[in-house]
């Protein structure tokens, strides 16, 4: 009872407040929305009004052209609010479609963006051009939406969602991404970031330039739970890109899913990853790599890494891994590393250290175990019918025990 009450109020709370805010429908300013007619001098008139005291911009049912950035430029509040599937911006210029920033080039809070449609047409777009590009945007909310292509060839979607600089206490709720050829969500400068279902799709090249989530650097807090990254030329990537701003730190993933991707998870930096409930299958390259030179640590408890290199592994490579760990050190377990086509844990190098491969079932790769690390634990593992025998290296400073056939 006390739960239905509690509801109860916060639909009542937000109905109020919607109510109570001034609603600006681009109608009212002389959009048409005939897919025809170029709306965007209608909907720049709503966004000025808006942007006086804050309130609604309210996009209607119907398909809206745009030919220039909707550029939201306050200190204060406001919502972008759609009717859902029937509610379309058509995106029709090469820059940013929606650009958010505060006056002052401070922090901007308390920005909702849902329920509406971004669809690229006509003009290609640059690669780093993003439907919603935000500055600085804090304590906000975008959900409910959809972007895509109504031409994959002629108007790819370039970038779906970027936050610049500070970006503290966001959520990214169910958005759907459809032929990403840029980067679908980027984060740099971010604090408790939470990524909370949807999906991110690109045009399953998976050797273009196409990135699912992008964390650019000294980002904490990042939570990405029950999404679905699917055929990118990396699904991942973590990273401190200007080499400048800082490692990202923590970063948290739990029942995700990287499918048909290049590459699936990549970290460059020297971050804690966190994986709960893996879903990675039929990347090309890697499913899961720490490239070289990191300090990174990941801890990965549960889940399935599979099918490495379904679509295509070139015999004198070593791509088709489950996991290639260059550098860092990591804790698995609980894990199903099977059918990838080169090998399911590749460790070329000493530099890996104190890590751990605990009760994982690795079975029908090219290779289980190829083990060159130091100072680790192998234990309680089930291995059958790999193509190659495991290589594990000098295990005098190590503990390798109570394995089945590994």
């Amino acid at each position: 009872m006390l739960q239905i009450k509690l509801v109860n109020f916060l639909v009542l709370f937000l109905i109020f407040n919607i109510v109570s805010s001034t609603i600006y429908n681009i109608r009212d300013f002389g959009a048409k929305g005939d897919g025809n007619t170029d709306d965007t001098p209608s909907v720049l008139e709503a966004i000025s009004k808006c942007m006086i005291n804050g309130g609604v911009l309210y996009i209607p049912s119907g398909t809206f052209v745009i030919r220039s950035s909707l550029i939201f430029k306050t200190n204060l509040p406001f919502t972008i609010n759609g009717d859902g599937m029937n509610s379309i911006l058509l995106w029709e210029f090469n820059d940013h479609l929606i650009i958010i920033s505060s006056e002052s080039n401070n922090e901007i809070s308390g920005i909702t963006i849902r329920d509406f449609v971004i669809t690229s047409s006509i003009v290609e777009k640059s690669l780093d051009k993003f439907g919603i590009y935000a500055e600085n945007l804090v304590k906000s909310q975008i959900e409910h939406l959809i972007i895509n292509s109504n031409d994959s060839k002629v108007s790819p979607i370039s970038g779906g969602i970027a936050m610049i600089g500070v970006a503290d206490t966001n959520t990214i709720r169910d958005v759907i991404m459809w032929e990403i050829k840029g980067t679908g969500i980027q984060i740099g400068y971010g604090s408790e970031i939470r990524i909370l279902g949807g999906r991110i799709i690109g045009a399953n090249l998976r050797f273009d330039q196409s990135i699912g989530i992008h964390c650019t650097g000294n980002n904490g807090g990042v939570h990405i739970e029950n999404t679905d990254i699917i055929a990118l030329a990396i699904g991942m990537l973590i990273e401190n890109r200007n080499g400048t701003s800082g490692s990202n730190r923590e970063i948290f993933i739990s029942q995700a899913t990287l499918d048909s991707n290049g590459q699936g998870l990549v970290i460059r930096d020297n971050s804690y990853v966190s994986i709960i409930g893996i879903w990675a299958a039929s990347s090309t390259i890697h499913q899961v790599f720490i490239e070289e030179n990191t300090t990174a640590v990941l801890s990965i408890s549960g889940g399935t890494i599979f099918n490495g290199g379904v679509y295509e592994c070139p015999n004198n490579s070593n791509w088709c891994n489950g996991m290639t760990i260059k550098s860092g050190t990591f804790i698995l377990s609980g894990v199903e590393i099977r059918n990838n086509k080169g090998r399911g844990i590749w460790i070329p190098n000493k530099s890996v250290t104190q890590f751990q491969i605990i009760s994982c079932r690795i079975f029908a790769n090219g290779q289980g175990l190829y083990i060159n690390g130091s100072s680790f634990i192998i234990s309680n593992n089930v291995c059958n019918s790999n193509q190659l025998p495991n290589f594990i290296s000098d295990t005098k400073d190590s503990i390798v025990q109570n394995n089945l056939a590994c």
